[in-house]
């Protein structure tokens, strides 16, 4: 469930019943019974905030999405975890989705009757007649049992909710409806909401700072030259620059390293070492939370040598949009030598939020680098990102310069709608280790260097980074 958006070019069902909770839950008795057991063949588990309910049947495990109002199957989620990732002592339950934490489960006697529903209805979806006012209000309600933000968009969903539905209609087509969410979308600026359609295309998000960025460096940008003719290939003129760029400052004497997709490793004047991070997530082929962590591991322990022996380091995080925060724990490790708390996070609950959880992370058991540590970010820095910042920010002799964070910590809460559409959400807050939120507004900086500033490109210069040599010198 930590899973994000991590291109940033794409930064760039059951129908709803008109049945009420306590006719929801009057055919589920919550087991209160203490023995101990194993996961067994069959059992069905809510989750404590989060809104699921999962059928484990054999080795797999069924996800269904619920609120108040309805139940219905969850095809993204179904199938991703298998029945072990469920740990069970008695009638509760953890489930490990490859978060910072578990999920805490209660044990049900059965499948609620609206899921069961839900299944069959779901087993032939071309038959199903598509219901603009059922599809919204499934989103909206999930929005307003899960969104973690309200109090920040000082938003309130039972009355905004008249004046939103009043434009939704029976005989409103998939496209007319996608015009309403997506102006939904653009009202939350949630960084990690966005709805997709059955064909995988996203067609409503609304990243507030990668807007603003692609705004005044690409749509700008590409405006004012007459070089390219498209938008792709001026970006990928202006990416290429960006890296000419920081590239120009590096010790010839010691090559460059790309070291996997997303890590690179180099050498700067004055014994500094520079490590770029472009992604938490996807560094091999195989594109597996499992293979990462190795290769992590991998990648770092091979240039510890130079690291250890290094006056300082940079490390550029101005261009990682996420990935995996357990990923970025793993990287964190190889720079503590102690454990370290890095903040806390709670999730939200039909009461308010749950008690916020301490994220510890423990050192690398391979060598560490323990020497001053200089960060770069941008408003494109987010989500994993983030939170691996939170950890610097928690270390000592650490300096982070640049552009405040993209202020998108959550992780995206998957959910599904009757038509084929999914839809994520942020439902959680994250905090530093001083107890502080930073969703929305970013992680500040200590000097403020804006990234791919129109004067340093011109100049052929990284001001960021002659300002990090300056600090580490």
């Amino acid at each position: 469930m930590d899973k994000t958006i991590t291109s940033i070019f794409l930064l760039i069902g059951l129908f709803l019943l008109s049945a009420n909770v306590s006719a929801f839950y009057s055919d589920v008795e919550i087991l209160t019974s203490k023995a101990k057991s194993a996961a067994p063949n069959y059992s069905v588990w809510q989750t404590h905030g989060y809104g699921y309910i999962l059928e484990v049947i054999g080795e797999d495990i069924r996800f269904y999405d619920i609120t108040k109002h309805h139940c219905i199957l969850n095809k993204v989620e179904t199938g991703e975890y298998p029945s072990r990732n469920l740990t069970v002592e008695g009638d509760a339950a953890e489930l490990d989705w490859f978060t910072v934490h578990t999920v805490k489960l209660k044990k049900l006697s059965r499948l609620p009757t609206l899921c069961k529903q839900s299944l069959l209805l779901n087993t032939d979806t071309q038959n199903i007649k598509f219901s603009a006012p059922e599809v919204f209000d499934i989103l909206w309600f999930t929005f307003a049992e899960h969104f973690a933000f309200n109090e920040e968009l000082n938003w309130n969903w039972h009355t905004n909710y008249k004046t939103w539905r009043d434009r939704v209609s029976d005989s409103m087509s998939e496209s007319a409806l996608a015009e309403v969410i997506t102006e939904l979308i653009d009202e939350l600026g949630d960084a990690h909401a966005y709805v997709e359609s059955d064909d995988d295309s996203f067609f409503a998000m609304n990243n507030i700072k990668w807007e603003k960025f692609r705004s005044r460096m690409i749509e700008e940008g590409f405006s004012q030259q007459t070089e390219f003719s498209s938008f792709r290939d001026f970006f990928q003129a202006l990416s290429k620059k960006r890296n000419s760029i920081i590239s120009s400052y590096f010790d010839k004497k010691h090559p460059p390293q790309k070291l996997n997709r997303s890590l690179l490793w180099a050498s700067l004047p004055h014994e500094i070492n520079y490590l770029s991070i472009d992604d938490m997530s996807d560094y091999t082929a195989e594109e597996t939370i499992q293979a990462d962590i190795k290769e992590v591991d991998k990648a770092i322990q091979h240039i510890m040598p130079m690291l250890t022996k290094s006056k300082g380091l940079v490390i550029d995080l101005r261009w990682n949009s996420g990935g995996y925060d357990i990923v970025s724990q793993r990287l964190l490790s190889y720079f503590i030598d102690k454990p370290l708390l890095v903040g806390s996070k709670s999730y939200r609950t039909e009461n308010g939020f749950s008690k916020p959880e301490n994220i510890i992370v423990h050192p690398a058991t391979f060598d560490r680098y323990l020497g001053p540590i200089v960060v770069l970010t941008s408003g494109i820095t987010m989500s994993a990102a983030e939170s691996f910042l939170l950890g610097l920010a928690a270390r000592e002799q650490v300096s982070i310069i640049g552009e405040p964070s993209n202020g998108g910590f959550s992780d995206s809460l998957p959910k599904q709608l009757p038509n084929g559409w999914s839809f994520t959400l942020s439902n959680e807050r994250y905090f530093d280790h001083k107890g502080e939120s930073y969703e929305y507004r970013g992680y500040p900086v200590e000097k403020s260097f804006e990234y791919l500033n129109a004067a340093d490109l011109k100049a052929e210069k990284d001001s960021a980074l002659i300002e990090a040599m300056k600090i580490l010198k």
